[in-house]
C-alpha cells in the first residue's frame, strides 16, 4: 500500500452549480432508481454527500445548462442502488432532526482553511457533521478448474459475491497488519477517533446487478471532539483531519489476493483478486 493515508483526487463530472441555482425555487424532483422513486426537495439533495450527487447527476441536473428545461413532476431516471440512497436519507434525516433549526448562513465553512480551529465551527449545536465512508469492492475469480464452462464459471463468480457480502466489517480488508505506526493503523485510528468503532460493519452492502461489484457504505455522526469544561479532548487532533475531506471527496484505492473457503459450488479454497476503493468525505447538515 502507497504511504499515504488516502488520496485527495478531482472527481470526474461537472460542478453541480445548475443544483443550487435559486432560479430553480424549492421544486422538489422525482428520481427513479432502478423502479423505485424518490421524491426529493432541492435542499435535501444538497445535504447529501459530493460523490452521491455526481452518481445521480453524473452529467449535471440540467446538461444542456437550461434552468427553464425543468418542470413539476418531470422523473429522472438513474441507474443507482435505492436501498443505499435510503440508508443514506434515513441517516441525515435522524441527524437533522437532533438539531436546533436556524438560519445560519454557511460562508463562515466556505473559508474552511483560514479557521484556526474548525472544530469549533461545525460543533455548533445547530450543525452536525457526519462521516462519509464509501467502499467499492471489485472481485476477479480466478477459475477453480481447466475446461470450466461459462455457466458453470458464472456460477462460481455469484457464489463467490454471497461469500464476500458476508464480510461486512468495515475495517476487516485493512487489518493485514497488527502492527503499530502502518498506513492501514493510522487510518483505522483516525476514522475511529471521529465516530465509528473498530468492529463496526457497514451499514449498507450490495452486489451490483450483472457485476462483479460490491458496494458498501457507512456513515457515523462526527463525535464531540470537546470535553465537558470546553476543552479540545486529545482524540481531537486525530480526529480534526477528516474536516479536510468537507466537500472534498478523496480516494484511496488498493489490491490484494485472497483463498476463499466456503465458496457454494467450489472444492478447498478459491483464489480471488480484489480491488477496494475507498471514497471519504465530510457532509454537514444545519447549514441554510
Amino acid at each position: 500500500m502507497a504511504a499515504s493515508i488516502i488520496t485527495q483526487v478531482q472527481q470526474g463530472g461537472p460542478q453541480l452549480t445548475n443544483l443550487g441555482d435559486p432560479s430553480v425555487g424549492d421544486e422538489n424532483l422525482t428520481l427513479d432508481l432502478r423502479g423505485t422513486q424518490f421524491n426529493l426537495s432541492r435542499e435535501e439533495l444538497l445535504t447529501l454527500p459530493e460523490f452521491v450527487l455526481l452518481s445521480l447527476f453524473p452529467n449535471g441536473l440540467f446538461p444542456e445548462g437550461n434552468v427553464g428545461s425543468f418542470h413539476e413532476g418531470d422523473i429522472f431516471s438513474v441507474d443507482f442502488d435505492p436501498e443505499c440512497l435510503q440508508y443514506m436519507l434515513d441517516f441525515f434525516r435522524l441527524i437533522g432532526a437532533s438539531i436546533p433549526q436556524t438560519s445560519r448562513d454557511s460562508a463562515e465553512l466556505s473559508h474552511m482553511d483560514e479557521v484556526s480551529n474548525p472544530i469549533n465551527v461545525l460543533q455548533e449545536k445547530d450543525r452536525a457533521a457526519i462521516i462519509v465512508l464509501r467502499e467499492d469492492l471489485d472481485f476477479y475469480v480466478i477459475p477453480p478448474y481447466t475446461d470450466i464452462s461459462p455457466e458453470e464459471y458464472l456460477n462460481v463468480k455469484r457464489a463467490c459475491g454471497r461469500t464476500l457480502l458476508k464480510q461486512n466489517g468495515i475495517f476487516s480488508g485493512l487489518k493485514a497488519s497488527d502492527e503499530a505506526g502502518t498506513t492501514e493503523q493510522h487510518l483505522i485510528e483516525m476514522l475511529t477517533a471521529g465516530g465509528f468503532n473498530v468492529d463496526d460493519r457497514w451499514g449498507h452492502r450490495a452486489c451490483e446487478p450483472s457485476k462483479a461489484v460490491i458496494c458498501s457504505l457507512a456513515l457515523a455522526r462526527l463525535r464531540n471532539l470537546k470535553t465537558q469544561e470546553g476543552e479540545v479532548n486529545p482524540a481531537a487532533n486525530m480526529a480534526q483531519k477528516l474536516i479536510l475531506f468537507w466537500r472534498k471527496p478523496a480516494r484511496r484505492c488498493w489490491w490484494e489476493g485472497v483463498q476463499l473457503e466456503g465458496v457454494e459450488g467450489v472444492e478447498g479454497k478459491l483464489k480471488v483478486w480484489i480491488r477496494r476503493v475507498w471514497t471519504l468525505e465530510m457532509s454537514v447538515i444545519g447549514l441554510k
